[in-house]
């Protein structure tokens, strides 16, 4: 029942999405609280008694201004940046609130330490970087805490978000290793071969971020609005590379470290590549979409 109360991308902290409890520092101050108090009464020590009701008067205020501190404030989950393991990947908060927050504390499985942030002003953005192995990780749960005014008292929240990141293989240079499929003996849907460009025209694809601005068709952008590449005959064959990960030595780390960075360079130069791994095959293509669905490739392997 939490978790359905908590899932999604987004949440604002009130009365039933926050919950308060004494901290570990409070209830030691309800433990000397209780002892001033028996204390107070096996004596008959008012002062005792005045101090103890003080203590208890004082965790209240904290568990009302503990609640007031975070409620009303909406989380939101604006990117999710998958990067290399060494970057690392990065989730960012939007956080908002009506009044300043204060005190508040990220926490999650996937993170070594806890981040505090000071205060929140109005609206502010958090970076949660993760360091994390190569591979596909599940979001999961994000927890949100705030120990406002004295340290007394935990007041927490959660988001659980579906969605995943990715730890992409840090790239391992190894230029010997390249491989470049111009035949198409063993596999002909993976290579093909061309002895010679054509300038005639074989078709238009829609444009994709990181293809060659200079092949860009200007005039069916001036009729239409779009943007358009041009594709000529035999340009396919003679420019695709293909990758795979069987034809590469070593264990799969750096087999995998290798594949990222043959994707890199071929991304670099605005080269047509395709990636095998395995009985996987992500076929020939070029842009940031394609870069981005390659490595994805490579973590989940």
């Amino acid at each position: 029942m939490i978790r359905n109360k908590h899932e999604g991308e987004c949440i604002t902290f009130k009365h039933n999405t926050i919950y308060v409890l004494p901290s570990f520092t409070g209830f030691g101050f309800i433990a000397v609280s209780a002892l001033n108090f028996v204390l107070g009464i096996n004596y008959q020590n008012n002062l005792l008694l005045g101090v103890a009701y003080l203590m208890i008067m004082l965790l209240v205020v904290s568990i009302i201004y503990g609640y007031l501190n975070m409620n009303g404030t909406h989380v939101k989950l604006v990117a999710i940046k998958s990067a290399h393991c060494s970057v690392p990947p990065t989730v960012i908060f939007e956080l908002s609130t009506k009044a300043s927050l204060q005190q508040l504390s990220i926490e999650h499985n996937l993170l070594k330490q806890q981040i505090s942030v000071p205060s929140v002003q109005t609206r502010e953005h958090i970076n949660v970087p993760f360091e994390l192995p190569r591979g596909k990780h599940v979001l999961g749960r994000f927890k949100f805490v705030s120990h406002f005014p004295f340290g007394l008292v935990s007041v927490w929240s959660y988001l659980y978000c579906r969605k995943s990141i990715y730890a992409y293989p840090d790239p391992l240079v190894d230029s010997a290793q390249r491989q470049m499929f111009e035949s198409h003996k063993k596999d002909d849907q993976f290579t093909h071969s061309s002895t010679h460009l054509s300038d005639e025209l074989k078709q238009l694809t829609p444009y994709q971020s990181g293809m060659n601005m200079h092949r860009i068709s200007w005039r069916h952008f001036a009729k239409t609005q779009q943007l358009l590449i041009k594709d000529y005959e035999g340009e396919t064959g003679a420019q695709t590379l293909g990758f795979d990960f069987d034809h590469l030595q070593g264990n799969v780390e750096e087999r995998l470290a290798k594949l990222c960075y043959l994707v890199l360079q071929a991304d670099q130069h605005n080269l047509s590549y395709a990636l095998k791994l395995g009985p996987r095959l992500i076929a020939a293509a070029q842009g940031e979409q394609h870069k981005v669905k390659c490595l994805e490739a490579l973590s989940d392997f």
